[in-house]
């Protein structure tokens, strides 16, 4: 019994049709001290240390010094120690930003100075190695993000990114601009890329920002769609930067380079650079690392209880964790000061709604083949699925041989090693100080990664194609076999139906159309 329970759990879960990643980009080099001072161990009981006096105040409010400790686990005691260290993160106003899945990983936590003692006591009682590798995040924000740029201004009119035609349609990619300036390129860009570019506005943050993008390939709706997105998490200013080098790389090379012709004529591109704008721009407004380095959305004053039954009342959800898929059973929490706080209901906020009506819009459903989000911290090239270890889609293989052909891609540019894997399976948290310098390296072998996957949805589209003789109208028809209008387009709508009774009133539109026959309307 046992090890038949193993081997369904190993099981894939679904069939996937969709080549879904998600992108992790490289971090800041860290300057590693060891800690010299030890401390004491008292005969203390874990939870008196966390909870003695502890009160329940404004969370993250007080301006002070944070250090960086990295986390060494060399057995499961250790890492189980880490474990109580998170659950009591709000208490302690620690913030994780890598957490160790197993023996012989590490972990990054940001404590302030107030609490840092009492950290690295219960890291001592734990026997947890501890080394300092920030001494004062504020003081390392300041110099990555606030130093001049003269150092490389030579290589600034060298570079490709700079020699643009038409001065509207330059774009900074040497530092990271305002969400205004990102929206005022890509305006820029579809007026003069009329052709093939097209402006969208998928819908609006809390505090009305328009969440915009770009539709790059024309207005087939025939083509397949590569569907990317990045800045999902405020802090990660990078990765709305590298979605912003993709479009550069689409749009300027169109008609030059043939390759990046290839897949603007054969795929639509729809890049959203910044899902979180409020977030983004609220980081940008200081550089205390409270602030700097907030992870949420900027959603009203939430209340609610923490796992002790007080009340707390925070600002923020994490809109990674907002999606209803699998929502609230791992990886996530109901306290609204978590880092994790996944949100009173799935797609309670407005910026996940925004994504998912884009998804399940008439223009783009049915038709994504590639969806992609980019994140920062660790080198992880993440596939399906995120909210449980060993669980995975039908289509694991292929989606691990495409994340290994995209890294070595990668690599081949600067050395980056990249781990392929899934979002439990590997460590997913998000690093963010990344050094102006780093912004075009990083974008560039991102890309390269990406053009793997974009050859892959390329050559899957043409060999649906050829199967049916150069035919798109009559693929994917199931259902009772009888002749007749009513059948089912996809080969899952018979098991969603199975698993979720009212997916056909509760998704009406794209049931009624790719699911006629399991729906019941023949």
């Amino acid at each position: 019994m046992e090890q038949q329970r193993k081997r369904q759990q190993h099981q894939p879960l679904r069939q996937s049709k969709i080549i879904a990643f998600c992108i992790l980009l490289i971090s800041f080099d860290q300057l590693a001290i060891t800690v010299a001072d030890s401390i004491v161990e008292e005969n203390h009981n874990y939870n008196d240390v966390i909870y003695g006096n502890s009160t329940v105040s404004d969370y993250y409010t007080t301006d002070e010094r944070y250090s960086v400790l990295r986390l060494r686990t060399d057995d499961l005691n250790q890492l189980w120690s880490v474990k109580k260290l998170i659950q009591a993160s709000v208490d302690l106003k620690v913030n994780f930003w890598k957490v160790a899945r197993n023996v012989n990983d590490t972990s990054d936590v940001m404590v302030p100075e107030s609490n840092l003692k009492t950290v690295m006591h219960l890291l001592h009682m734990g026997n947890v190695n501890v080394t300092v590798t920030i001494p004062d995040v504020e003081r390392l924000i300041v110099k990555r993000e606030k130093k001049g740029k003269r150092a490389f201004e030579q290589q600034r009119y060298r570079d490709e990114t700079s020699r643009s035609t038409d001065d509207s349609a330059k774009y900074d990619f040497y530092s990271y601009g305002s969400y205004k300036n990102m929206i005022d390129w890509l305006r820029s860009l579809a007026s003069k890329y009329r052709n093939f570019v097209r402006y969208i506005s998928i819908g609006k943050s809390h505090e009305r920002r328009t969440i915009d993008g770009l539709e790059i390939g024309g207005n087939n709706q025939s083509k397949r769609v590569f569907w990317i997105d990045g800045g999902i998490h405020a802090r990660e200013w990078a990765a709305p930067h590298t979605a912003l080098y993709f479009i550069h790389q689409l749009t300027s090379k169109y008609g030059q380079d043939m390759q990046i012709t290839k897949y603007v004529d054969e795929l639509t591109w729809v890049i959203v650079p910044c899902l979180n704008p409020d977030g983004y721009e609220y980081t940008r407004s200081s550089t205390n690392p409270n602030i700097r380095l907030w992870r949420k959305n900027r959603s009203p004053l939430i209340c609610g209880k923490d796992s002790r039954g007080r009340n707390r009342c925070c600002r923020g959800v994490d809109l990674n964790r907002n999606f209803d898929f699998h929502f609230k059973e791992s990886g996530s929490s109901d306290d609204p000061c978590a880092e994790i706080y996944q949100g009173k209901s799935a797609f309670s906020e407005p910026e996940t709604r925004a994504v998912r009506d884009a998804v399940m819009s008439s223009r783009y459903r049915g038709r994504i083949d590639a969806f992609v989000t980019l994140h920062t911290y660790s080198q992880i090239w993440i596939h399906p699925y995120g909210h449980r270890k060993d669980t995975y889609p039908g289509d694991i293989k292929d989606l691990y041989e495409i994340g290994k052909k995209a890294t070595n891609a990668l690599g081949k540019l600067y050395g980056t090693k990249y781990i392929v894997g899934s979002g439990a399976d590997t460590l997913y948290w998000d690093g963010f100080i990344l050094d102006e310098r780093q912004l075009i390296p990083t974008a560039t072998e991102t890309w390269a990664g990406i053009r793997v996957v974009a050859d892959a949805v390329i050559e899957r589209a043409h060999r649906k194609i050829l199967r049916t003789n150069g035919t798109i109208k009559n693929k994917y028809r199931f259902g009772n076999g009888s002749t007749g209008s009513c059948y089912d387009l996809r080969h899952a709508c018979k098991r969603w139906v199975q698993e979720k009774e009212s997916i056909c009133q509760t998704v009406p539109i794209f049931m009624r159309e790719q699911c006629a026959y399991s729906c019941g309307h023949c």
